[in-house]
């Protein structure tokens, strides 16, 4: 097949595109041509006429801070405003999260499913903690997190979890095939936090097809079962209003009762 239109150049040129792109993270918002060419191992020529094919198109511009480095240009801002104003979750949680914030005393934490895990994209922070733990937004969470074990166990984007499960060892795949195991069990997943021997607790939130997002609770204790409960009941409620009471029922052990609650409090 030629390079033409529709080739076999065509797609790997747009592969390189969706590799240069995703190489811009929020701990990594800026890029010279030499960094992204060692980050994808591409030579420098070649990434520096992406980027400036990329810089017309409106994609990237010119970090006003550093002359020789990229960032993210106006026509990628305006996508991710239509992707974000597509995501319904993201309107209807928010209230939700912050009731669990008061309720909890815990900085309480939405995700949804990106190209390469999932994706920190709300912060309540209305916690009465002494101590704050938080995760930023814009955060790629690791797969086996728990957010990312809820996605492994629910996500319908099989193509993305293959990969992953492809890319681990013999030992890892075993840890993680064990947590799912426990997902599957509870509808709940666990993971440590970043500080001494809190966790961080996650649960599903689902539309009328498919697990639309994660909601988890930073720093709660490993047996305190008030607090699952409460983070369970949020997330309910916000899969009530995405349509997905079904779904939930179906897919997540005791959704009935939960169901069954919903209707008596109504």
């Amino acid at each position: 097949m030629t390079s033409g239109s529709g080739g076999t150049g065509d797609i790997q040129a747009v592969q390189r595109v969706g590799q240069l792109l995703a190489l811009f993270t929020v701990n990594q918002p800026r890029l010279t041509v030499a960094e992204a060419a060692a980050l994808v191992g591409m030579n420098r020529s070649t990434v520096s006429r992406y980027f400036g094919s990329l810089v017309l198109a409106g994609v990237l511009e010119r970090s006003r801070e550093e002359q020789a480095a990229y960032e993210p240009g106006p026509l990628l801002l305006q996508l991710g405003a239509v992707a974000q104003g597509q995501r319904r979750v993201l309107d209807l949680a928010p209230i939700h999260m912050r009731r669990l914030s008061r309720e909890t005393g815990l900085t309480s934490v939405l995700s949804l499913w990106g190209s390469a895990g999932p994706v920190v994209s709300l912060v309540s922070e209305l916690g009465t903690s002494p101590i704050l733990v938080t995760v930023r937004v814009g955060t790629t969470l690791d797969m086996d997190s728990a957010q990312g074990q809820l996605f492994l166990q629910y996500s319908k984007d099989r193509e993305t979890i293959a990969r992953y499960w492809d890319g681990l060892d013999p030992v890892k795949r075993r840890r993680v095939e064990a947590e799912l195991a426990g997902v599957a069990a509870t509808g709940l997943a666990r993971a440590p936090a970043p500080m001494g021997r809190l966790s961080i607790l996650a649960v599903p939130v689902f539309d009328d097809h498919d697990v639309a997002a994660t909601i988890a609770v930073v720093g709660i204790e490993p047996d305190d079962t008030e607090v699952a409960a409460l983070l369970r009941r949020a997330a309910f409620r916000v899969t009530v209003e995405l349509g997905g009471t079904e779904v939930w029922r179906a897919l997540v052990p005791g959704g009935h009762e939960d169901v069954a609650d919903a209707v008596e409090a109504s």
